[in-house]
């Protein structure tokens, strides 16, 4: 009967140590992981949606001068909006235009 009473306090230490390993939250920083993740999806729609812009403004260029424009810098004016131009990947041959990897 020692035995078993043994063998059933030990389990039970080791579940309790294992079950209180977590640390104890932190409001505080849980909230601000939770503002900076926003803040990067934000960053990230705000980049996607240029893209559509970029990809919009490249077809107007298009249909208006019978061609790919040769750059993004020519397709600037069209957009009405100061995009960061080198976060994107531009194939004037055939006017694919992508996020940087």
């Amino acid at each position: 009967m020692k035995i078993y009473t043994a063998i059933f306090s030990l389990f039970f230490v080791l579940f309790f140590n294992i079950s209180c390993d977590q640390k104890p939250k932190n409001p505080v920083s849980e909230y601000g992981d939770a503002m900076i993740d926003s803040y990067k999806k934000g960053q990230q729609a705000g980049v996607t949606a240029n893209l559509d812009a970029l990809k919009k403004g490249i077809e107007a260029y298009r249909a208006a001068n019978e061609k790919y424009p040769p750059s993004l810098n020519e397709v600037r004016d069209l957009i009405g909006s100061n995009i960061d131009l080198s976060q994107y990947d531009y194939n004037p041959e055939n006017g694919t235009v992508s996020l940087k990897k």
